[in-house]
């Protein structure tokens, strides 16, 4: 029995450890192999004749494999030396990392790039491929077919009135509740610090929360834009797409569908919830679409209608010129709403952020933020409505505001949230020749380097600083520097940017608005698939700094104490690449106290 004892004790420690073991290289063998299979995938589609960033010749041990986890890991660095390497040289190369690659095309070939029909070059698959949509949205042919984004631009254009007055009666609500008018309001969740009414506030989470209750305002109108648990599971889906849809580009397309599920857990489940949520304000709606109901006005009109994106989709179900049995689906509508926060939130807030905090790290001598305030206060009282909500602009009293549309056009240029931009796939059968003569096989994704323009000295002088009033110097001066023409610009670039002087809808000067594209000025795309709500984002933009500025004082919170524009020294907290992905600081905060009026 002794000697059994002191054989079995033995026994039974080794065997977890060797069980353990055994686990640990058995999960390492199924990366390894999944990692290999991944690569096989990569190298298939790679063009064979153009050159790698950063890829060291005369190196064969794991070249293409080192190659592509340097730029994963180094990835603004990989960003500069395509550009410097390749694109001030009039030629395309692979950027390759961990996931996929990319043909980066030359700053020439912009004009070509996006005049291309999807049959050549397609924007449809290259979205399918970045989201991976057929496993991150609930309903993947939305994103297909994004008629929501068609309707919503239309819709915006032709009710800007409307839409400011809303967007400005939420900011009044949003703002107030979530930084506080009270110091004192017991319902404020907000870290209470020192004296004299101070709140220290995470800032990237407090503007993503304002954006999706004012964008939601436009979408779904009130009283929903202001229910937390829908909110909080658009937001969450929004925030979810990204990270799992850079999960599933790890994996090998064989098994991706078995990985999905896990994967996309959150993504589902926040879907289920909007969509419970949202379905019975649908079902309400459509109850009441009849025209000739007891709650028909004489013009044919309800008294209750609405006036959002959801009412505009039921609309369109209405019309016997659109309307298809799926679109009238609940769950279809869902997921055009769900869509369309993806879209809006995590974008909107980033820039916000950015925006907020490059603001207030300007140096004190430059009164960046009196400037600033001072332009929000003259404009409000020149767009002052009577019947409005309490503080108001109307859309001529954004044209006004040159200094903060400058200020947050520089930021975006200068914290941009793409490296690169105007992605597409190639859908040709036999590929693709580029004007310059490269050919691009079928399957490959091609882009253009958007870090890089906006970053190039020659179109920008000192391009790594962040100059606030950079776009409004004089009319000129913004023409000649932000825009500065490429000598190897073909006329068709020439074309686009007269076209984007003539259809500027915001009364600024031609080429300074926020969010009007060029070949230098990617941040909203280009060409005919340019951002469509472009202009409700910057309108929203300008409307949300605008109120937190004039109505808030604001100051940078500093590690070891608080000290207001970083104590004057230019500095901020910086952005962080997440893959291919710049996000402003997470844990940045700020302290705010609602001025006295």
């Amino acid at each position: 029995m002794a000697s059994s004892a002191v054989i079995t004790t033995p026994l039974k420690q080794a065997i977890p450890v060797q069980f353990t073991q055994t686990m640990v290289m058995g999960l390492a063998v199924l990366v390894g192999l999944i990692a290999w299979w991944r690569w096989r995938e990569n190298a298939a589609t790679a063009p064979p004749d153009l050159p790698w960033v950063a890829r060291r010749e005369g190196v064969w041990i794991l070249r293409d494999w080192r190659t592509r986890m340097w730029c994963w890991w180094n990835y603004e660095e990989a960003l500069r030396r395509a550009y410097n390497e390749f694109a001030r040289h009039s030629k395309p190369c692979v950027l390759a990392t961990l996931d996929s690659e990319v043909v980066l095309l030359p700053p020439s070939s912009t004009s070509w790039l996006v005049s291309q029909p999807d049959t050549i070059l397609s924007v449809s698959e290259a979205r399918k491929r970045i989201l991976q949509t057929k496993y991150t949205f609930p309903r993947p042919e939305v994103v297909d077919r994004p008629v929501h984004c068609d309707i919503l631009d239309s819709e915006l254009t032709s009710k800007t009135s409307t839409v400011t007055q809303e967007v400005c009666d939420e900011l009044n609500a949003a703002v107030d509740r979530i930084w506080g008018p009270d110091p004192e309001d017991e319902d404020e969740e907000q870290e209470r610090v020192g004296k004299g009414g101070w709140k220290t506030v995470v800032l990237l989470d407090s503007m993503t929360s304002i954006v999706a209750r004012v964008s939601n305002r436009v979408f779904v109108g009130l009283p929903l834009c202001r229910d937390e648990t829908y909110l909080k599971n658009a937001t969450g889906f929004a925030e979810n797409v990204t990270f799992s849809a850079a999960i599933l580009s790890l994996i090998p397309a064989g098994i991706r569908a078995l990985v999905a599920p896990l994967a996309t857990y959150s993504n589902r489940k926040h879907a289920r919830q909007f969509t419970r949520i949202l379905t019975s304000e649908i079902l309400r709606r459509q109850s009441q679409a009849s025209y000739g109901g007891n709650n028909a006005t004489s013009e044919g009109k309800r008294e209750d209608s609405k006036d959002d994106l959801l009412q505009w989709l039921l609309t369109r179900t209405q019309t016997s010129s659109h309307s298809t049995p799926d679109e009238t689906d609940p769950e279809v509508l869902c997921a055009r709403l769900l869509h369309t926060n993806f879209a809006s939130i995590p974008t909107t807030s980033f820039i916000a952020t950015n925006a907020l905090l490059d603001i207030l790290a300007s140096p004190r001598q430059e009164r960046v933020q009196e400037i600033l305030r001072r332009e929000a206060v003259d404009t409000v009282d020149q767009g002052r409505d009577g019947d409005g909500p309490e503080t108001m602009w109307q859309r001529t009293s954004l044209s006004e505001m040159r200094c903060l549309d400058s200020a947050v056009r520089e930021s975006s240029r200068r914290a941009g949230i793409l490296g690169v931009g105007l992605t597409r796939v190639v859908t040709a059968p036999g590929g693709v020749t580029t004007p310059e003569g490269w050919h691009i096989p079928k399957g490959c994704m091609v882009g253009t380097h958007s870090w890089g323009i906006h970053h190039d000295a020659d179109l920008y002088p000192d391009a790594a600083k962040y100059k606030t009033f950079r776009f409004v110097e004089t009319a000129d001066a913004t023409r000649n520097i932000g825009h500065a023409k490429r000598e190897d610009a073909d006329e068709n670039d020439q074309d686009n940017e007269r076209q984007n002087d003539k259809t500027n809808p915001d009364g600024l000067p031609p080429r300074l608005s926020l969010p009007t594209t060029s070949p230098s000025d990617l941040e909203f795309g280009h060409g005919p698939h340019a951002c469509p709500g472009g202009f409700f984002a910057a309108e929203e933009l300008k409307l949300l700094l605008a109120y937190v500025l004039s109505k808030y004082e604001i100051q940078m919170v500093m590690e070891g104490g608080v000290g207001g524009n970083w104590n004057g020294r230019g500095v901020r907290p910086e952005c962080y690449w997440v893959g291919p992905v710049r996000c402003p600081p997470a844990g940045a905060k700020v302290r705010v106290r609602r001025r006295k009026e």
